[in-house]
């Protein structure tokens, strides 16, 4: 591995690795011969209370190093292979119901799918999801190496969407409700549904589509597969291989 340093001032992009140096007045874009390969960003600092000392600052795939006017900042945009992606995404923990964390990588799959390409690509909107709760927590790489169950369940679900009427649709979810999710006018396959083991609880996120907890506990407790799960909060869905 080498180490390169980007940086970005006065309208000018800089790459600079050992000897070499290039300039440019247009972001770069820095991708890998492999899409599988990875690269770390060795001043990110990203950290889980829960992971200790673990840094979550690897990621497979490409980078892009791009001034966003708006925010007046450099973003790092990382572009990557849609299943790659799906493995790296930390919405639940390597001990979670296997039939819930097939659920919920089935649901994180199809919410991205459904964000591809959704904005034309502005210096408003130069990417598709956030690596954040706003659209879900991605940590990449290291996540990977750590929650293998979920990278495993992952690949075994490769390609599986939820469809409504033979198209994937936005798979909204969250981390609980008060034991009633909510209906989505516009969205059909959002409609409001009993979250049994929520009941009692204080609502914890926006109430559309499944409830992770209870769709855990679900698994779990009543023995529901990924299958029934994931049409249960999502009504009048199959769940499809789509690629």
């Amino acid at each position: 591995s080498e180490l390169a340093t980007l940086t970005y001032a006065g309208g000018v992009y800089a790459f600079v690795r050992n000897s070499l140096t290039v300039t440019s007045s247009d972001y770069f874009r820095l991708m890998p011969g492999e899409m599988e390969n990875y690269f770390s960003i060795q001043n990110l600092d990203r950290h889980l209370v829960t992971r200790g000392k673990l840094n979550f600052n690897t990621f497979r795939g490409g980078l892009e190093y791009r001034f966003a006017p708006k925010s007046v900042v450099p973003y790092l945009i990382n572009e990557l292979l849609l299943e790659n992606y799906v493995a790296g995404i930390a919405e639940t923990s390597n001990g979670a119901p296997e039939e819930y964390i097939r659920a919920l990588q089935i649901a994180a799959r199809t919410y991205a799918y459904m964000n591809i390409g959704k904005a034309p690509a502005t210096t408003d909107r130069m990417f598709d999801v956030y690596a954040s709760t706003i659209d879900q927590l991605y940590l990449g790489y290291n996540f990977e190496s750590v929650s293998p169950r979920i990278a495993f369940f992952s690949d075994e679900t490769r390609g599986r969407m939820v469809t409504y009427n033979d198209n994937p649709v936005t798979t909204y979810y969250f981390s609980r409700s008060n034991g009633q999710t909510k209906s989505k006018k516009g969205s059909p396959w959002l409609r409001s549904v009993t979250a049994k083991y929520d009941q009692g609880k204080k609502m914890l996120g926006h109430g559309y589509g499944m409830s992770n907890y209870d769709a855990a506990m679900r698994a779990k407790k009543d023995g529901w597969d990924f299958e029934k799960i994931l049409t249960y909060y999502y009504s009048g869905t199959k769940i499809e291989k789509v690629y």
